[in-house]
């Protein structure tokens, strides 16, 4: 993606995350890949009303049409009004996008794959593969820890040096002015409003995570210093102590969840799909590195 399609896909973003009822934390979209951190709770859903349901249609439409309803606002507001026989059928169907990362996702990559190929005059699929999801546990430093990661990626990848100078990010938006931007950072620090000092301890945040007076590496540097390669890994036990987040936390893309090592067991001992197929115990992301990283749990995906 150019930047003129990361645009393209931040205004995707923003106005599927709006009808689909979700607050996106932070993101941040490269060149070949990205990472959107929502939070969302479906139960809003269930109870949205005519009104609420009229709003999220129209922060994703807009004043056109719906081509699966064939309906455009203003034709939606009369259903509704009138409460006739379709109009309950038309709240199910719309209520069945909403508040579902899956449905989330797939909608926000066929759009933007519209949206290529037609600015492009290309056919045919844009992604490469599905996308990858991981439960996070609310309102903790866990979730802070996977914020910071993903606003740090371009300091990773050597595009800047200050996380708050990459425009596709949540936190780069945030810098920028972006109201929207800032309500996710403000959230990440556990408040509800933006103010500058929350600002300045996120920048803090990341600061820290590129460890004191890091500098990102170029790619011959990043190999020369034991960070993560195709064929070479840090040691986890040395990640939080020397490398910050500079080398690549499989566990913050390929695990099932992140959190507390009691919610996670809540998880591995709950009846379900999750905790009856793992059967898995909690996992410390770091055996014997930095306090944050010891208190942080995962269950892997892969055996």
């Amino acid at each position: 993606m150019d930047e003129e399609a990361m645009e393209a896909m931040r205004q995707i973003m923003r106005s599927q995350a709006a009808f689909a009822g979700m607050e996106v934390l932070t993101y941040c979209f490269l060149a070949n890949h990205f990472h959107i951190f929502v939070r969302l709770d479906p139960k809003e859903t269930e109870k949205l009303d005519d009104a609420g349901l009229l709003g999220r249609f129209r922060a994703l439409y807009g004043a056109t049409r719906c081509a699966s309803l064939g309906l455009d606002a203003d034709d939606l507001a009369v259903i509704l009004k009138k409460n006739g026989e379709s109009a309950e059928g038309i709240r199910r169907r719309l209520k069945a996008r909403m508040g579902d990362v899956s449905v989330f996702m797939r909608e926000v990559k066929t759009r933007f794959t519209l949206w290529y190929n037609q600015k492009h005059g290309t056919v045919g699929t844009f992604w490469a593969e599905r996308f990858r999801s991981v439960i996070v546990e609310a309102d903790t430093a866990a979730q802070r820890m996977v914020a910071a990661y993903i606003d740090l990626n371009p300091v990773r990848a050597g595009l800047v040096e200050d996380a708050g100078a990459y425009g596709f990010s949540g936190f780069g938006e945030a810098c920028a002015g972006s109201s929207a931007a800032r309500r996710g950072i403000a959230r990440i620090e556990g408040k509800m409003a933006w103010a500058s000092k929350w600002h300045e301890r996120y920048r803090a945040r990341l600061c820290s995570r590129m460890g004191p007076g890091t500098r990102p590496l170029r790619r011959d540097q990043r190999s020369a210093a034991g960070c993560e390669t195709k064929e070479k890994a840090i040691p986890r036990a040395r990640l939080a102590e020397e490398s910050g987040f500079l080398s690549k936390i499989r566990a913050f893309s390929e695990s099932w969840v992140v959190g507390s090592v009691a919610w996670v067991e809540s998880f591995c001992a709950a009846d379900g799909w999750l905790g009856f197929r793992m059967g898995r115990k909690p996992k410390p992301l770091v055996e014997d590195g930095g306090a944050d990283f010891a208190r942080i749990a995962t269950v892997a995906k892969r055996h």
